[in-house]
Formats: structure tokens, sequence, C-alpha cells
């Protein structure tokens, strides 16, 4: 999707051209709906397309863009609500680990206030709107197309060996003391040993796991190599089908684990596959749409004009 309308996660860049370029003369280059767009738009839309800068003409058509997204917000009146804007702003200072005041000497610090930061943030909400109705929600991936790639492009699914793993997990917190530690280790030792003396897993795992998958009796799933934590990884494919590991410790807590069978090498089956699938088709599709959107529908509905 064109990264012009997309939203971002971090803090907009708002950045000025420096005192020291050669002033640019403030010609109208294009029109949209008559309305200009100058030589010193398009530079300052340049400034502050990051760490990806982009050329005049890239810069141009992006803004172009823009312009004509804004002005189908307006023709649709699509409206953002103000605690869709609170909820975005508070995802963003949260995912940057800042509180209120950082929050605003960092916006401070580009030269925006934390009004025009919202209602920047409205304006990126509304187009993401529109894009959404107009294009996401118009999109499916039909069955026989997943299988056609899937078939077409098998190699991408070949696995290596895989195995099938359950755990009976035993929590120690980050602070604690060392007699508690050794307590948890004797209980995970007492587990194991009702394990060897024949006490169902899964059912010693409903009883006594605190991880994931307890009430699955401690399945975890099937994994290639890479897809474990590090730490589990080395003792899972050393084990054979039915055995158990020795009480294994992580930063986390304890662990005994059991393989439940090993597959060898071979590919993912379409099931398997299938979600991923659906996903690399649907962007592709959307991709197109919002392509074809832009240089058909939307730009017959409204009157650009590029100057040489």
């Amino acid at each position: 999707m064109n990264r012009r309308w997309r939203i971002g996660i971090a803090i907009v860049a708002v950045l000025a051209g420096g005192s020291g370029r050669a002033e640019v003369v403030d010609r109208i280059i294009a029109t949209v709906d008559g309305d200009p767009i100058t030589v010193h738009e398009v530079e300052r839309y340049r400034a502050g397309s990051g760490s990806n800068p982009l050329t005049e003409s890239q810069a141009l058509e992006a803004l172009i863009t823009d312009k004509l997204l804004e002005k189908e917000v307006v023709d649709r009146k699509i409206e953002v609500k103000s605690e869709d804007i609170d909820h975005y702003v508070d995802q963003v200072k949260a995912r940057n680990r800042i509180d209120d005041y950082r929050f605003e000497a960092a916006l401070a610090a580009q030269g925006m206030t934390l009004e025009g930061y919202r209602k920047r943030i409205k304006t990126e909400l509304q187009k993401s709107q529109l894009v959404n109705k107009e294009i996401r929600g118009r999109v499916s991936v039909p069955p026989e197309e997943v299988q056609h790639y899937y078939d077409l492009n098998r190699e991408e699914f070949r696995t290596g060996e895989r195995v099938t793993v359950r755990d009976i997990f035993f929590r120690v917190e980050a602070i604690v003391s060392a007699q508690e530690t050794e307590r948890i280790h004797r209980k995970a030792q007492e587990v194991r040993q009702l394990a060897i003396g024949g006490r169902p897993f899964a059912e010693l795992a409903k009883q006594f796991s605190e991880g994931a998958g307890a009430d699955r009796g401690g399945l975890l799933g099937t994994f290639a190599r890479g897809e474990l934590e590090a730490e589990m990884e080395p003792a899972v494919f050393a084990l054979s089908p039915g055995q158990l590991s020795d009480v294994l410790r992580t930063d986390r807590g304890f662990h005994i684990l059991r393989v439940d069978k090993i597959e060898p090498p071979g590919y993912r089956s379409l099931d398997e596959a299938r979600d991923q699938i659906k996903e690399t088709l649907y962007q592709k599709a959307v991709e197109q749409r919002f392509q074809d959107w832009l240089s058909k529908d939307l730009r017959e509905r409204h009157s650009v004009e590029v100057f040489n």
C-alpha cells in the first residue's frame, strides 16, 4: 500500500528547510481541482520523507495523492472521533515508553504542538478509513487462488524436521529467594518422577503446569528448528518420541518437556500454509486495487494538472 497514507507508530518528524539552502522559486507546478501545489510544498514534503528520501517527481506524485484523498474525505464526510485520536496517541506513547511530558517535549523539539500533532493524526485516520472502505472491504481471496499459489510455490513451504512438544512449566518469579527457587525445583523433579512412574503427562500438565497449553495437556504445538525458545530447542531436538527431558531451567522457570512425535523433513500442508498464502495474496490484491483506484477512479472524479 502507498506509504503516504499509512499511519506510522513513531512520532512524525516535521523538518523545516535549512537556512543555508538556496531559495527555491515558489512557482505552481501542479493543481488538484484548481488548488495549486507549489515547488515549496514539494520540497517540504521531500524534507519530511525521513530515511527514505524521495525524488522531486515521487514527492509530487505522493503529494497529489494526499490532496486527492483529503478531497475525498471531505466529499464523503468521513469523521474521526476524538477518542480514536486519544487511543492512537496513547499507543504511540506506550510503544515509545514515554509519558505526557516527554511526549510533548519530543513534539516541541520537532517544532510541533500537541494540537497540531492531533490534527495530523486525525487526517491520517480519515484517509485510512477512506481506503478501508474503498479498497480493503472490496478485496477477497478465492480458495482456488490459494490452491494455485500453493501448487506453483511449493518450495516456499519446505520444512526441516519438526517436533510436537508438550511442556509442564513451573514459574519462578523474577524476585524470589534461593530457598523458594529450590522448593519449586524439587516440586518439578517430583512431578517428573510421577511421569516416569506412569502418570499420563497430559494429566500432570493439567494439574501442575503454569504455562501455555496447560489446559490442553501441556501441548505447545509443532515446531521446526528456530521456532522454539533458544534455551529449550537443544533439549527438545535431542529427545525421541515419548521421552522426557530433565528438569530444564530457563529465565522464566522450570520445564519438563516431552516430545509426542517427530516429523521428517517435508512440506507444510495447504491447511498449515493457508493463512499465510491468503495474507500474501490479499496484500497483493489490495495494492493493485489501490493503484487502480488512484490512477482511474479517483483521477476521473478530480481534475489533476501537472505543469512542466
